[in-house]
């Protein structure tokens, strides 16, 4: 079982850190694993979205099923896919204007022994990554929701 833990504070607001994230399929233009992202259906505090992951140019699909309320908290788990477990957090909180606390947790681990050796060290790097990510997507967008 893979697990990654983080909490920052950055220099943008909770609502436009919740927005980057809720962004699904804009996920391939900032997330280089992610080579496809779409949501198959949505209503107000819950969504599915499919994503397709690259690794070691094999491509996987998987589903997710996330719980929202904005600007707050994002929760994510697997409802289909190469997982055998996949659960991640976002809570998100302004501590001034322009800047939040963001906590962000994820833990995995692939059903097959192949995908462990071969995708588990790239979405490891990948988790330790994340919040990164998304905060260079938050301000490239200007920061602010």
């Amino acid at each position: 079982m893979h697990h990654f833990a983080e909490t920052r504070v950055l220099a943008v607001q909770a609502a436009a850190m919740f927005d980057v994230v809720m962004d699904i399929e804009h996920y391939p233009e900032f997330l280089p694993w992610v080579a496809d992202a779409r949501v198959l259906w949505r209503k107000e505090d819950e969504l599915v979205a499919e994503l397709v992951a690259e690794f070691a140019g094999k491509r996987v699909a998987f589903r997710t099923r996330d719980r929202f309320a904005r600007p707050h908290f994002v929760d994510v788990k697997l409802e289909e896919g190469p997982f055998r477990f996949l659960e991640a957090r976002w809570r998100f909180r302004d501590l001034a204007p322009s800047r939040c606390e963001v906590d962000f947790a994820i833990e995995f681990a692939f059903a097959s022994r192949w995908l462990e050796l071969v995708a588990g060290p790239v979405l490891d790097h990948a988790a330790r990554r994340m919040v990164h990510a998304f905060e260079a997507r938050a301000r490239a967008l200007g920061g602010r929701a």
